[in-house]
């Protein structure tokens, strides 16, 4: 493990050098020469980068191993090369065998199962010749032709380095560029998801804030407590629109501005949830003086996360004059006659060239109409059944 580290922070070697291997086939039978190369070899990590050549000689001995300290070569003349299978012991004790036997370099063929794959040898402590690896079949295809009679001179060359070597300073480069990119990628997640909190809580604060308002108001509306006798709880009485329930007597009813009445245990959560009459669909909350708008309050609150500042409310302030304008035309058409709506149909309300909405400076206070300041719910109904 840590000869592996050493060349991965070698810093002036590169990893990889290719071998340009010359071979020269020459049959004494035949007087001919054949020819061939190949950039087929590998320089070992701890040889010299030189050129070396001379007659390839094999070990004389049942294996090509080159393993005994005494292995002798077929050494047909200086200079010569040392052709070794690899295996059985590693490669810094063949190389050295080698070099004791006078070679000027060192030759090893890969393992059968390898093909012609070739890898860096780690040699440390033989660096005096030159070696290099080579892949099986080239170097059994050279051994069976010395075998056969043949001499064979090798020339070995310098070929190109390899386009993936690294050094120490190009892996620093990687490694710190790796982390800046994954500390600045972890940074804006943790921005991004520490804005959507405090969005989502502000918003959730402010939600709270509106409907605690909104409830306020509601609880400033008449209530009004059912009797015996009252025409509600009678055999022709209406029934509750929220739960479909006919009215009893000593049930709590909820006076609307719009002066439609309705079971308070239904109507309050209603008006909580919706904000409108569920009968004429006047905007309960808005005659009240309180407006509630989701995507409004949505967008300011994302508009203060944005400045860091405070998110303004949303709740509009309506002063007691549109309140009263407000029941009159959205609420007050219910009670009438038929004949008295379609005139106040056609006739135009003084309240139409009045805006709606007023923003102050200060809050005015909630206009809630009193049970004088309200047409009567039940003098209202004698007025209809009497206009017909």
């Amino acid at each position: 493990l840590l000869v592996d580290f050493s060349i991965l922070f070698e810093p002036t070697e590169t990893i990889s050098v290719r071998a340009s291997v010359s071979l020269f086939y020459f049959n004494s039978s035949s007087n001919r020469t054949v020819f061939e190369r190949c950039e087929c070899g590998l320089y070992g990590f701890h040889s010299p980068r030189l050129s070396a050549q001379g007659l390839v000689g094999i070990p004389i001995a049942d294996n090509h191993y080159a393993c005994d300290r005494n292995t002798e070569f077929t050494v047909p003349g200086e200079p010569w090369i040392a052709l070794i299978e690899r295996g059985h012991c590693n490669f810094t004790e063949k190389i050295q065998v080698a070099a004791r036997r006078g070679a000027t370099a060192a030759v090893v063929y890969n393992s059968p199962d390898k093909g012609n794959q070739s890898l860096v040898m780690l040699h440390r402590g033989a660096e005096k010749i030159v070696a290099i690896m080579i892949g099986n079949l080239k170097g059994m295809e050279i051994l069976h032709r010395i075998k056969s009679g043949m001499r064979v001179t090798m020339v070995i060359e310098v070929g190109k380095k390899r386009s993936f070597s690294m050094n120490i300073f190009t892996i620093l480069f990687i490694s710190v560029s790796f982390f800046v990119v994954a500390a600045a990628t972890l940074g804006c997640y943790v921005s991004y998801s520490a804005r959507r909190l405090i969005i989502a809580r502000a918003q959730s604060r402010e939600q709270r804030r509106l409907r605690a308002r909104a409830k306020n108001a509601i609880e400033q509306m008449q209530l009004r407590t059912l009797k015996e006798g009252d025409k509600e709880t009678g055999p022709d009485g209406d029934s509750c629109v929220v739960c479909f329930e006919q009215y009893k007597p000593n049930d709590v009813m909820r006076v609307l501005t719009c002066n439609h009445v309705f079971h308070k245990t239904c109507i309050d959560p209603w008006l909580l949830e919706h904000g409108t009459c569920p009968l004429c669909k006047c905007d309960i909350l808005k005659v009240l003086g309180v407006e509630m708008d989701v995507e409004t309050r949505s967008q300011s609150v994302q508009a203060s996360g944005s400045s860091g500042q405070r998110p303004l409310s949303t709740v509009t302030i309506v002063n007691e004059e549109d309140n009263l304008s407000e029941t009159a035309s959205s609420g007050y058409d219910s009670v009438q006659g038929p004949d008295e709506s379609a005139q106040d149909a056609h006739a135009p309300s003084e309240s139409d060239n009045t805006p709606a909405v007023k923003e102050e400076s200060q809050p005015s206070p909630v206009a809630v109409l009193s049970h004088g300041d309200n047409p009567g719910f039940e003098g209202d109904e004698t007025q209809v059944s009497e206009g017909r």
